[in-house]
């Protein structure tokens, strides 16, 4: 249990610095050459490592990887956008929402019997969303609806990713997503197509590193312990990029966002609690 513990802790740190570097990046390029780029060094990356797994390749799901890829890139580019425009931890704390919307479209997608307690809990969540979204106040950035964009597409591809998980492998599931990803991420990239300075290029490629980093280190994290154990952990990306943000931005996360975050925390981890009590 440690060791999966210290693997999704050392994830929250990656995913800190992935919003810190995109942050810089995005003063000179589109999210959509981001989400190119870093593809292209993620599938650089993962290649060698199964290239000699024939076997990997073989998919029952292989027009399903376009589309999961297609929403792949929105969702990426709808968080670069939000992050280029507003305050990290604000994207962040919105992107916790994602697994409250799992839980919901687990209930109406995937015909799950629906629990009451996870309703109610899902309830005080989203009125965390509220706090942050500040609804009614015209000083709030429109960028910030790009960030629950960004959750809405990713809950939907984790629920796609549960159905497909039943036929392909994790590794099969990696590798079809980068290879169906870097062709559909160049279609809108070229529009704005921008030559990376080799400064931008080394940032692009840790891009990727991460990346690949975070899909082996959390496949391997669910294979020692049940994800309702480990989903609470992702939380502690907050203080870690704000703490990042402050260092390299002088950006301070406003008391409406720092308690949006705390009711959307006490809702996902009392969900993953009766998760782990269920099973």
């Amino acid at each position: 249990m440690f060791i999966a513990t210290a693997i999704v802790v050392f994830i929250s740190f990656l995913n800190a610095v992935d919003g810190i570097i995109v942050r810089i990046l995005t003063n000179d390029l589109h999210p959509f050459l981001i989400v190119f780029y870093r593809s292209v060094f993620g599938l650089i990356i993962i290649i060698p490592l199964f290239v000699n797994n024939k076997k990997v390749f073989v998919s029952s799901y292989k027009y399903l990887h376009f589309v999961r890829a297609f929403l792949k890139i929105c969702a990426l580019t709808s968080f670069f956008l939000a992050i280029k425009s507003i305050v990290l931890a604000d994207v962040t704390a919105i992107s916790f929402i994602t697994p409250i919307l799992i839980i919901l479209g687990s209930v109406i997608f995937l015909k799950e019997k629906p629990n009451k307690s996870h309703l109610i809990l899902a309830c005080i969540g989203f009125s965390g969303v509220l706090f942050i979204l500040k609804p009614g106040q015209s000083s709030v950035s429109m960028a910030i609806y790009w960030a629950v964009l960004g959750a809405m597409l990713g809950a939907t591809i984790q629920l796609m990713l549960k159905k497909m998980s039943s036929k392909d492998s994790s590794h099969t599931l990696i590798v079809w997503n980068l290879l169906c990803t870097v062709p559909l991420a160049f279609i809108p990239a070229w529009f704005f197509w921008v030559t990376p300075s080799f400064g931008m290029f080394l940032l692009l490629s840790l891009q990727g590193l991460i990346g690949v980093l975070n899909m082996i280190l959390m496949t391997k994290a669910m294979t020692i312990s049940d994800i309702s154990y480990l989903a609470p952990y992702d939380f502690l990306r907050l203080p870690i990029i704000s703490v990042f943000a402050f260092l390299f931005f002088d950006e301070i996360p406003e008391l409406s966002t720092l308690i949006g975050a705390l009711f959307i925390f006490l809702s996902s981890f009392l969900i993953s609690n009766l998760a782990r009590k269920t099973k």
